[in-house]
């Protein structure tokens, strides 16, 4: 396995609806838990509890026989996934998403032009940290207003 033999982790992530509505059909949802179901066809999966490569949401397993580090994004499937998810993303046009799954963005850019202003931003980051949700909206019937190129990730 390629990602064994380098050392580095690989991980299975779902698709999310983060793009047209119509992309994410039950023909193309493929879900974590049937990814783990087919690699246990295969190898022994053993759970890495304590493991939290990129400090992100995947919960990470070794694969026995191969010795590859495997991690799985189940934000659709795994009811405590926005438990430990704590990425923020900063768009390409200069706003601040807390969270992929709901629409607030904070606009960064009045603390970044016509100089950069260190306290500003500061203020900014920490307000928009303080609304990230506490969970996700694609269960609600999410519409993305943003593509994924756009939002960035």
């Amino acid at each position: 396995m390629f990602a064994a033999e380098l050392g580095l982790p690989l991980r299975f992530i779902e698709l999310m609806p983060l793009s047209r509505t119509e992309v994410l059909t039950e023909e193309n949802f493929l879900p974590v838990g049937e990814v783990m179901r087919r690699l246990r066809e295969k190898d022994y999966l053993i759970p890495q509890s304590n493991r939290r490569e990129g400090h992100g949401p995947a919960k990470y397993y070794w694969l026995e026989r191969t010795g590859a580090l495997v991690g799985f994004v189940g934000a659709l499937t795994n009811v405590d996934f926005c438990e430990s998810c704590n990425k923020i993303r900063l768009t390409s046009d200069g706003k601040l998403r807390p969270c992929l799954g709901d629409h607030l963005e904070t606009d960064m850019k009045p603390a970044l032009r016509p100089e950069i202003n260190d306290a500003g931003l500061s203020v900014l980051f920490l307000k928009t940290l303080k609304q990230k949700p506490a969970e996700h909206s694609f269960h609600t019937n999410y519409q993305p207003r943003r593509v994924m190129t756009a939002i960035g990730g």
